[in-house]
């Protein structure tokens, strides 16, 4: 019986040790100033920018998005890291950031979103389905302004 309880405190203390570490790295980032925050940003590897961006834009309030540009600026580099989220995750929220990093390209000309027509029907497909009709009708519009871009 000892032995069952030791693996279930080792078990315990396991879990509060990991939530408590949950979000760590995202923590960490906000906790430094604000006003080099894009330069310190674009030193993280993409997907720890990803990370960053998501925590900024889904946790902070006011949405943080002006952190999706790092990932926008390196243009065809992100794309399949992109779709590989876009695929993997399958919540409105997340189709909704992605589309904003892709809308973002689009504006800093890095990426030619609109001529990519697999990409762009992939996109116009993972709208089409989104449960929150509110979220949709936006990507709808931004999915617009990247084909309305000059």
């Amino acid at each position: 019986m000892s032995k069952t309880m030791n693996m279930l405190n080792v078990l315990a203390v396991v879990c509060i040790m990991l939530n408590g570490c949950e979000h760590r790295m995202e923590k960490d980032f906000f906790r430094k100033p604000l006003g080099n925050r894009l330069e310190r940003l674009r030193q993280y590897c993409l997907e720890n920018q990803y990370k960053i961006f998501r925590y900024g834009n889904d946790v902070v309030e006011p949405p943080l998005t002006d952190l999706a540009n790092p990932i926008a600026e390196r243009g065809a580099e992100s794309v399949p890291f992109l779709l590989n989220r876009l695929d993997s995750e399958s919540d409105d929220i997340s189709a909704r950031d992605i589309l904003l990093i892709f809308e973002k390209m689009t504006y800093f000309k890095s990426y030619d979103v609109k001529s990519d027509m697999a990409l762009m029907s992939k996109l116009t497909s993972r709208v089409s389905v989104m449960k929150d009709k509110g979220w949709q009708s936006t990507c709808r519009r931004k999915i617009q302004n990247i084909k309305d871009s000059g």
